[in-house]
C-alpha cells in the first residue's frame, strides 16, 4: 500500500484533486494508493511529526502561512525519498521547485490529462522507495524499525546493537546465530553498506568520510575496514552526489 498527501488550502479545489484520485484508482483498477488530504502546510508537517510516512506528496505553492517551497524544504530534513509533485496556477514558481527536488510541476487545472501519466511515471519509483522495516528483537521485546531510521547497527561482545539516527541505541539478545545473517534484509535497500566484519553504515546518516571510518550525523563513528575502503568511498560519494 503506497501513501500519498494532497496539501492544498481551497477546500474546493483540495476535494477535486481527491476526486481526481480517486478517478485514477477507479481507472488503473490494480493501484492500492491511500490517500490523505491537508488543509496546510503546518497540518502536513503535524503529521509528518507524529510519524506518518507518506510516499508521493502533491502539494500547492501558494498558501497561507507555509508556502509548498518552505514546505518542501522541512520535508526535506525528515525524508529525503518521499516524491514530490507540484500544483500551481502559475509556472513562476518551477525554478525553486526543483531546487527542493519535486519531482514533476502541474499547472492548474488538474485534469486526467496532466495528472494520471504522472502517477503512472511515478508509482512504480514510489513503490522501490517505499519504507520498509528491519524486525529487531531487544532483551524486552521485537520491535519493527523504519529503515531510514537507522544510522549503523554493530555487533558488540556478540550482542547486536542498532544506533539511530536521534543517537538512541536498542540492544539486542546475545546472538548465537550469523552477524551476517541478521543483516541480510537491509541490503534491499542501496543506502546499507557492509563496512567493517561487525558494522553495518546508513550512508544517508554519513556527513563525512575519512580513510577509516564513517562520521555519522549523530556524531558517531562508523569504522570501515581497509580492504572495503574503495567501495566505500564509491558508494558515500555515488549516493550524495544523487540526492544533491
Amino acid at each position: 500500500m503506497l501513501h500519498l498527501a494532497v496539501c492544498e488550502d481551497c477546500e474546493a479545489q483540495n476535494y477535486f484533486i481527491l476526486e481526481m484520485v480517486a478517478l485514477y484508482k477507479a481507472k488503473r483498477g490494480n493501484i492500492q494508493l491511500e490517500t490523505t488530504s491537508f488543509l496546510s502546510g503546518e497540518k502536513l508537517l503535524e503529521s509528518l511529526e507524529q510519524g506518518n510516512k507518506f510516499d508521493l506528496m502533491l502539494l500547492d505553492i501558494v498558501m497561507p502561512g507555509l508556502n509548498g517551497i518552505e514546505l518542501a524544504k522541512e520535508i526535506r530534513k525528515k525524508d529525503e525519498n518521499v516524491i514530490l509533485i507540484y500544483i500551481s496556477a502559475s509556472e513562476d514558481f518551477a525554478i525553486d521547485a526543483f531546487k527542493v527536488y519535486a519531482s514533476n510541476y502541474i499547472v492548474k487545472p488538474v485534469i486526467e490529462e496532466n495528472l494520471f501519466p504522472i502517477l503512472d511515471r511515478l508509482i512504480p519509483l514510489s513503490k522501490k522507495t517505499a519504507e520498509q522495516y528491519f524486525t529487531f528483537s531487544t532483551t524486552e521485546r521485537t520491535v519493527r524499525i523504519p529503515f531510514s531510521s537507522i544510522a549503523s547497527v554493530e555487533l558488540l561482545n556478540r550482542k547486536p546493537c542498532v544506533c539511530l539516527e536521534d543517537g538512541s541505541v536498542l540492544t539486542g539478545k546475545f546472538l548465537r546465530g550469523n552477524f551476517n545473517e541478521l543483516i541480510k534484509p537491509l541490503f534491499n535497500d542501496e543506502r546499507f553498506f557492509h563496512s567493517h566484519k561487525s558494522y553495518v553504515v546508513n550512508i544517508s546518516h554519513a556527513v563525512e568520510l575519512t580513510n577509516h571510518m564513517f562520521v555519522m550525523k549523530n556524531h558517531a563513528f562508523v569504522p570501515i575496514a581497509k580492504r572495503n575502503y574503495a567501495e566505500a568511498k564509491s558508494r558515500y560519494l555515488n549516493y550524495h552526489q544523487k540526492i544533491s
